[in-house]
């Protein structure tokens, strides 16, 4: 029985000087506990210094580290204490160790487990920066400078570039606006997500005016001494011409031909995709007899935009007297981005 208590006590003794050590220290004269994180932003320093301190003890010499006791500086001794001032160079993850030389020269090293996170900027503004270069990267159509802003590790990273050049091809004089309406933070202020109200105003190759908006849910994590967007949720406004494509689609139940002087088709055509289409061209052709040929007669132009699940009806006068056939080509030339081109083409026979 008295050798397990000795074993017990000698279990305890060994532990006290780690807690009582781990208590002890402080950081910018404030107590820290074994494990602890810390997050200390610039404006927190004193004279751009991060201070700590330790007990004196039985101890005539104390030196610290901060790179796993690669190098070693020596700390002032005070009446109650050991001090060192530390000035962070840039954003650093700090997790001291301390050597310890005790009156009678022996030495011994303690880890209190404590990880200061240094930022000189403040999460706020930090990725309220990343927002600003977002906003101007976009409107300057600078891909690479923009793609610098995500993380590798966001989802179909690849896809995401193409789809951002495509916006830049497609679009001309790009204007962002963008509102913050919610911030949440990681309990270690190392990741955030935040929901930003963006509004975009753009001109087409054809220099038609468009503008949307959206809120969309952004997700921020910090790499290094940079924070890094690693994903979006319900972006519709960046890389939205290849992550959301229109579909424009036309079937012979869309036509309707009238006899008269002159005859009429009515074409109705349909965007049954998830982004608008504008300047949409519809051509018409007309057949002779019921074997041909397609002759082209004429094309119409929507400026749009076809917003996602709409629809318009484009009236042609035909100046063919008695046609037999007519047929409706929507974007023939292929200049418009679609997620599927196989319902692109319909004709109607006279009865």
């Amino acid at each position: 029985m008295s050798r397990k208590i000795s074993v017990v006590t000698a279990i305890i003794l060994f532990f006290i000087p780690v807690l009582v050590f781990a208590q002890g220290l402080r950081v910018n004269n404030k107590e820290t506990q074994e494990g602890q994180t810390i997050n200390i932003f610039y404006e927190e320093l004193d004279a751009g210094k991060i201070n700590f301190s330790i007990p004196v003890g039985n101890n005539k010499k104390a030196e610290i580290t901060f790179d796993n006791g690669r190098n070693w500086e020596e700390m002032e001794k005070g009446k109650d204490y050991f001090t060192f001032a530390h000035r962070p160079p840039a954003d650093e993850v700090i997790m001291p160790e301390f050597l310890f030389t005790s009156e009678d020269g022996k030495m011994s090293t303690e880890r209190p487990g404590v990880r200061i996170n240094y930022q000189r900027k403040s999460p706020d503004q930090a990725v309220e920066q990343v927002l600003e270069k977002m906003k101007t990267y976009y409107e300057q159509e600078s891909i690479a400078r923009f793609m610098s802003l995500i993380s590798s590790s966001f989802p179909d990273r690849v896809k995401f570039e193409q789809s951002i050049e495509n916006d830049f091809y497609n679009y001309n004089n790009i204007r962002l606006h963008y509102t913050i309406e919610r911030k949440v933070f990681d309990d270690d202020l190392e990741g955030a997500i935040w929901d930003v109200y963006w509004e975009r105003k753009y001109e087409d190759r054809a220099g038609a005016s468009f503008s949307d908006s959206a809120t969309v849910g952004m997700r921020f994590a910090k790499e290094g001494s940079n924070w890094m967007i690693t994903g979006l949720r319900n972006n519709t406004i960046f890389g939205s011409s290849l992550l959301a494509m229109c579909d424009l689609s036309i079937s012979s139940a869309d036509m309707t031909l009238v006899p008269g002087l002159p005859y009429k088709v009515y074409a109705v055509v349909r965007n049954l995709g998830t982004a608008p289409a504008s300047s949409i061209r519809v051509d018409f052709s007309y057949a002779p007899t019921t074997a041909g040929p397609w002759n082209f007669e004429t094309s119409e132009t929507i400026t749009g935009p076809l917003n996602p699940g709409s629809s318009i009806t484009v009236i042609h006068n035909t100046a063919v007297i008695n046609p037999i056939a007519f047929k409706v080509d929507i974007d023939p030339l292929g200049a418009i981005q679609e997620s599927s081109r196989s319902n692109n083409s319909a004709t109607k026979f006279f009865p």
